[in-house]
Order: structure tokens, then C-alpha cells, then sequence
């Protein structure tokens, strides 16, 4: 498929191909940004266990070949560009009797992203009745691409989930994903646990340093030249419940001479 504009460029459109051909989650979010934000896994509560791909990949296809742009999506729209878009900058949640707070919110990790992106661009901080919109000026991925609300819904040992992250350690050695300049892999140990070679895939090196801001909140700074870097990844916990927002304002530190 050939873009009709320049904001789906070769590498964006060849790592689209390449998702087609091997049923891969692709991503959601802005192709031409220069932030990527890559969590554990991804979660739709209307999509099967399996399917994420498959949507993903649909939506990219109408994205693409009918260019559209943020403009072009609706409200609440669940779409690869923008997706639901409207939501506030408030964190959604349900209690066990049913009460949510937060109604016309958002998830936890996407508030943190978009905390996250507004302090690496210099924005004024939101209040609760602000929409979020991270997605315009990030790229946002998974490792692993099977849908569950929490990673522990699925054992280690199954071989979908294994399987799923190798082929996205694939994946993400693409030129599209290695061309970011600010990459945040907010994954935890999944790395470790599923052998995901993060130096191999993004083609950059571990300064050999964990910068821990207090129990359970670190970074790893890892940069595709040591000595004269271009581009910085971040590996760091999971953007959930427990990250401080001292360790959202370091990461931010890090990365805002990139953009």
C-alpha cells in the first residue's frame, strides 16, 4: 500500500506490511512522533483474547489509505490514529460494587503516559476536566500483543505469550521502531522472564547503571551510542498503579534534550 501523504512514511507503511504478513499487533498512536511508548501487553475489554492484531491491523488499513488525520477521528472512536479519543485526564476506575470514579476518564497507564509526555514537552499541567492527547505526539506499542487486563491473567508458560514476544523482538528491529528518539520501555522484567534481547532489537547499549528513585521505581538509560548518542531508551517498570511521579519527572528529564 502506498501512503497518500507523507505522514505514513516507507518505514511506517513496511512495518505495516510486515504486521500483515505475520499477524502482528502493530501499535496505536502517531507514526511521525518522535516518542514511543512501549508497555506490557494490550487491553480491550471488547476484543478476544487473540484478536488485538487483527483490529489493529484493519483500523491502520482505513487510516492509511483514506489518510486521515486526528481531525478525521470521533469522538470516543476506537481507532489505531487516536484512540478513544475525548477521554479526561482523570483516571477511570470500578470498584468490586460496581461504582466507577472517574467516569470519562482513562486508564491508569495512560494517564502516566500522558503525565509523561507533557513534562518532556515543557506543558502546563492538566486538570482533571482537560482531555488527554498524548497519542498526537507519541507512538505506542506492546511487547506482548494477547489481550488481558493484567499480565498475570496469563501464565508465564503459555506458549501464545512466548511466542508472541519473540516475534515481536522481530518486530521491533524494524527501522519504523529504531528510528525513535525517545523510545520509554515500561515493561518491567518482562524482558528477563521472555529472553527479549532489548540491545539487539532497538540496537542500542546499556550504560550499566540502574537509577532507582525508591523500591520498585527505577530506570535503565540505554542510548545507540554511548559516546555521542542520538536517540535514548528508557527501560523502566510498568506506567501503573505504584509509579511515584518522581520517577515519571526523571525519565522526563532524560529524555526532553531529544525532542
Amino acid at each position: 500500500m502506498t501512503p497518500k501523504n507523507t505522514r505514513f512514511n516507507n518505514e511506517f507503511v513496511n512495518s505495516y506490511q510486515y504486521c500483515i504478513d505475520n499477524n502482528l499487533y502493530l501499535g496505536v498512536g502517531n507514526p511521525a512522533s518522535k516518542i514511543l511508548l512501549i508497555g506490557k501487553e494490550t487491553s480491550n475489554d471488547k476484543i478476544g483474547f487473540d484478536d488485538m492484531s487483527k483490529f489493529n491491523l484493519q483500523s491502520w488499513h482505513d487510516i492509511i489509505l483514506n489518510d486521515k488525520s486526528f481531525n478525521d477521528i470521533g469522538f470516543l472512536e476506537d481507532n489505531a490514529l487516536f484512540p478513544w479519543k475525548g477521554q479526561k485526564f482523570t483516571i477511570r476506575s470500578e470498584k468490586k460494587d460496581g461504582t466507577i470514579s472517574g467516569e470519562s476518564g482513562t486508564s491508569s497507564t495512560w494517564y502516566y503516559y500522558q503525565y509523561l509526555t507533557d513534562l518532556i514537552y515543557g506543558k502546563i499541567k492538566r486538570k482533571k476536566e482537560d482531555l488527554i492527547d498524548f497519542h498526537e505526539f507519541c507512538f505506542q506499542s506492546e511487547l506482548n500483543q494477547l489481550n488481558a487486563k493484567q499480565s498475570n491473567h496469563i501464565p508465564k508458560s503459555d506458549l501464545l505469550r512466548i511466542n508472541s514476544i519473540k516475534d515481536r523482538e522481530k518486530l521491533f528491529a524494524l527501522n519504523f521502531f529504531r528510528n525513535f528518539e525517545v523510545t520509554v520501555l515500561a515493561t518491567g522484567n518482562y524482558h528477563r522472564d521472555f529472553n527479549f534481547d532489548i540491545e539487539k532489537s532497538f540496537a542500542v547499549k546499556w550504560t550499566g547503571k540502574t537509577n532507582v528513585i525508591s523500591k520498585g521505581n527505577w530506570y535503565n538509560l540505554h542510548y545507540d551510542n554511548l559516546e555521542n548518542p542520538n536517540r535514548i531508551l528508557i527501560h523502566t517498570r510498568q506506567f501503573s498503579t505504584g509509579i511515584t511521579i518522581e520517577l515519571i519527572e526523571a525519565i522526563a528529564n532524560e529524555c526532553r534534550i531529544y525532542v
